[in-house]
């Protein structure tokens, strides 16, 4: 291994490259071996594992990744990463796409994947961190966690009380854990706020139905179940929200996934 985690190898390597980080991909690079070892443990890697990894700057982090599993598949959406990858990573386990993540079609991808044991490790932009995290919830797979190195403020929103889309979709399809947090001077450039390390375990997937009802309720946050519930049940919604033990003045974020299962239960009913 190259320990390209250690600031002075990294720093030579955007020396070497001419790399600088670019605003619109969010890009800061992880500078923290020890920071990289515990986030890689947070997953609970095999030699069974396969990692898909969204995001892997010059491989810091992947490094680390094809050490401990049997095969990584990283999505790269800077191609002037590409190259980096391809002459300073010492691993024949790592398949790295040159390809927007948001844009893959992540159920293909992960029906390819030979190995039983498939999970998602990564260190995410904080522009995108809410779509990422969702599209993996979201999309039907044998991914069963996901590690994800995000904003401390997102990280403590999806594990506060207050209920979003995406906490929900969490809440349904298993559980989630904040590991860690992680300073911003690990980082080159330094971000202006500090990261947190989460691990969502997925131990079903999501109903699609479910997640037409969360879109709905939560369309607009400021208003009441009874006026974003119209949207889906039209003339009904009084009379299925009272079926459903739902006080019509609620707003989204103050229920539970229970409520929600039985809007979805009652959306079911009427396609």
């Amino acid at each position: 291994m190259k320990n390209i985690a250690i600031r002075k190898n990294t720093q030579a390597i955007l020396d070497q490259y001419n790399l600088n980080a670019l605003k619109k991909y969010g890009q800061n690079f992880l500078v923290d071996a020890n920071i990289i070892h515990k986030i890689a443990k947070q997953a609970d890697i095999t030699k069974e594992t396969c990692v898909i990894e969204i995001g892997p700057g010059i491989g810091a982090l992947t490094e680390e990744l094809a050490h401990q599993a049997k095969h990584v598949i990283a999505f790269e959406i800077d191609e002037r990463m590409k190259n980096v990858l391809d002459h300073e990573l010492e691993c024949d386990n790592v398949k790295v796409i040159l390809q927007d993540f948001m844009k893959v079609d992540l159920e293909a991808v992960v029906s390819t994947i030979e190995e039983d044991d498939v999970c998602v490790v990564t260190n995410l932009p904080y522009y995108i961190t809410t779509d990422i995290v969702k599209k993996v919830l979201t999309t039907p797979t044998r991914i069963n966690r996901m590690i994800a190195l995000i904003q401390k403020e997102v990280a403590l929103k999806l594990t506060g009380e207050e209920k979003s889309p995406i906490s929900n979709m969490i809440d349904y399809v298993g559980d989630i854990k904040y590991c860690m947090t992680v300073g911003k001077s690990v980082f080159i450039p330094a971000p202006h706020v500090d990261s947190a390390v989460i691990r969502i375990n997925k131990e079903r997937n999501m109903d699609p139905v479910l997640i037409e009802v969360l879109d709905a309720a939560f369309k607009q946050k400021r208003k009441t179940m009874n006026n974003n519930m119209k949207a889906l049940f039209h003339n009904e919604t009084a009379h299925i929200l009272e079926t459903c033990h739902i006080p019509p003045t609620k707003r989204a974020q103050e229920l539970n996934i229970d409520d929600f299962m039985k809007l979805a239960e009652e959306r079911r009913k009427r396609l």
